[in-house]
């Protein structure tokens, strides 16, 4: 099972990022994938910032292409408690969003994650793909 990154969906969506070219390669390997999973957070933030960046058309595209291939992870209570007490954890380095990524692969035992964002680098059990 792979987790994957809000900025992935962005990078892939939004021609004019940076990792645009790289997140199109790692496309097609993630699709390969048959577990695949997106914290609703992560959902929501490629969501908006697609809306932001693109309009709700692409935005409304992308969240039928997650809901429909991947497993979004819906969160309760107990794990957004246990998400802000890696919040505390890592002194407010990482988001609420990040923190709910790592207690969902910690729970899951997954180790690979695709992001761009370096600062999962900086967990112990977890590979960054980028």
């Amino acid at each position: 099972m792979i987790l994957i990154d809000s900025n992935f969906f962005i990078a892939l969506m939004n021609d004019r990022d940076k990792h645009h070219r790289r997140a199109k390669k790692l496309a097609n390997e993630i699709m390969k994938d048959k577990n695949k999973i997106v914290p609703l957070l992560m959902l929501s933030e490629a969501i908006e910032s697609i809306a932001k960046r693109k309009d709700g058309e692409i935005a409304n595209k992308l969240y039928n292409v997650i809901v429909d291939n991947f497993e979004v992870f819906y969160s309760e209570k107990k794990d957004i408690k246990e998400a802000m007490k890696l919040v505390l954890k890592y002194g407010g380095n990482l988001s609420l969003a990040d923190c709910l990524a790592i207690y969902i692969m910690k729970e899951k035992k997954i180790t690979n994650i695709f992001s761009f964002d370096d600062d999962f680098d900086n967990v112990n059990g977890i590979m960054r793909i980028h």
